[in-house]
């Protein structure tokens, strides 16, 4: 069990990646490097404190059934936010080799630790001195030993020497073998760990904002609930992430119609008052993560697709921003992960959160065409060339045609006519671009042109059926003349070099 607290701590990191604004170009510097004509970005605002619900369904391996894990996790690398002393903090970075410090009460934290609470001291094995296993665990519950006083005054834990263990698989693959120093007391349950840091570390104005907070204090009522407190070493400051989740078997849950909020049986997540007053679009996340033996899509979503997050005006919108599908081709695991972001929004509910998610399979008959073109149509070959119906030039796509051309009735004639051609080809082309990836990238280029033609309608007003007209004539005899007459007289001149 005390593995999987390593994967949690780095899941944990890579979330607090994803949120980070640091690499955006929004502070001043780099504003007034904007050229004038151009609109100012808003800016956006920072503070260290950060707040994630995590959902994790496995499905490998289980028939019909879903192992699932949800989570509140609240995250800082600012000491204040959880009251760890300076000299504390000092201690553990002149210490480089502590990897992670973890404060749990997971079930058999370590081997042979039942029933306690645990502190354990991780420390990478490739930086203790000693030529032996055995002198290299004692360097390694010296390093321990230095700092497990402060942390039990700084926690207001009682903890106390139990085992040195070596954890062979390590908590990557880039950092090796780990050595744990576990220290151990009597077992808390989760609520009473919760509490406890809310008397003694957590800060008071984390506290009486709410948001996840409040969640995470509900889902530690929860008698399986598991508590997690763990310090992350970086270079000059460290991670600080608490932790509460749930894990538990279920039957198989319909994801072709799911909200992550139905897993905790709410119909509303608050994001906490402290991003009230500002622009605060990375301080809070909804992760969610599939493994599965199929490889998944996202059919749709009810929410906006943010394409970048180094544009602070992307940013405003509250949607999905980081979406990636893996496949692990030594165990056959696809790993789907999605992120939603609030925006300027303080809130959001369960149908915000709506998703639709289904295998991608290889086959589209030419009923899944037709039903597509009654219900307004998706875009079959665009989708297969970018791998989702989420990925931006999808969504570009869907919403020049559902937000400009139906808006007009000259535009919807054409999208009647256009959908009976295309339906009746389409299905085939995405087929191909599925089986053949070199085909598939052909096709991914060969749109570019048009994607970029289609940009212009962004920039134009089309307020009546002649400009629809206009605009809309205008754009097919610019991309024939780049598919058709440019290629043809390009040929024409070769054939006379020739």
């Amino acid at each position: 069990m005390y593995k999987p607290l390593i994967l949690i701590v780095l899941l944990l990191g890579s979330s607090f990646a994803v949120l980070d604004v640091s690499s955006i170009g929004t502070d001043e510097e780099e504003q007034f490097e904007i050229e004038e004509e151009k609109p100012r970005q808003l800016a956006i605002n920072y503070i260290p404190f950060k707040e994630v619900v995590t959902i994790w369904i496995d499905r490998v391996g289980y028939e019909g059934i879903d192992n699932i894990k949800k989570s509140y996790s609240l995250l800082s690398k600012d000491p204040k936010d959880f009251q760890i002393p300076d000299s504390l903090e000092a201690k553990i970075l002149n210490e480089t080799r502590i990897a992670t410090i973890v404060y749990t009460n997971t079930e058999e934290c370590a081997p042979g630790v039942i029933d306690a609470t645990c502190i354990m001291i991780n420390i990478r094995y490739g930086e203790v001195e000693g030529d032996g296993l055995k002198e290299k665990k004692k360097v390694a519950r010296e390093i321990g030993n230095s700092v497990i006083d402060d942390i039990n005054q700084a926690l207001g834990t009682h903890v106390k020497y139990h085992s040195t263990v070596i954890d062979t698989a390590g908590g990557s693959s880039t950092e090796g073998p780990i050595i744990n120093v576990v220290y151990t007391m009597y077992h808390l349950p989760a609520k009473m760990l919760f509490n406890i840091m809310i008397l003694e570390n957590i800060r008071e104005e984390i506290r009486n904002a709410g948001g996840f907070f409040n969640s995470a204090k509900a889902l530690s009522l929860d008698e399986n609930s598991v508590f997690i407190f763990s310090m992350s070493p970086e270079k000059n400051r460290i991670l600080y992430s608490l932790h509460i989740s749930v894990t538990s078997w279920d039957t198989e849950i319909p994801i072709n119609n799911f909200s992550p909020l139905d897993l905790f049986h709410e119909d509303k997540l608050n994001r906490s008052g402290l991003f009230a007053g500002g622009f605060y679009p990375m301080n809070s996340i909804v992760n969610v993560i599939v493994f599965s033996e199929e490889e998944l899509q996202v059919l749709k979503a009810n929410s906006s697709i943010i394409g970048s997050a180094s544009n602070a005006d992307e940013l405003q919108k509250n949607g999905w921003y980081f979406i990636s599908s893996t496949s692990e081709p030594s165990n056959g695991i696809n790993k789907l992960d999605l992120r939603y972001l609030f925006g300027k929004t303080n809130s959001v509910d369960r149908q915000q959160l709506l998703l639709s998610i289904i295998p991608i399979v290889e086959d589209v008959t030419s009923n899944n065409a037709a039903e597509e073109t009654n219900q307004g149509g998706g875009c079959l070959i665009a989708t297969a060339a970018f791998g989702s119906e989420m990925a931006p030039q999808v969504q570009f796509l869907r919403e020049l045609r559902d937000n400009t051309v139906l808006q007009t009735e000259s535009g919807a004639s054409f999208m009647t006519g256009f959908n009976q051609f295309y339906y009746s080809f389409s299905p085939y082309i995405a087929d191909y671009e599925r089986e053949n990836p070199a085909f598939k990238e052909t096709v991914k280029i060969a749109l570019t042109p048009l994607l970029t033609s289609l940009t212009l309608l962004q920039y134009t007003d089309i307020d009546s059926e002649s400009e629809m007209l206009g605009y809309g004539i205008g754009i097919i005899l610019l991309n024939i003349g780049m598919y058709f007459i440019a290629p043809a007289v390009l040929v024409m001149k070769i054939r006379k070099l020739v």
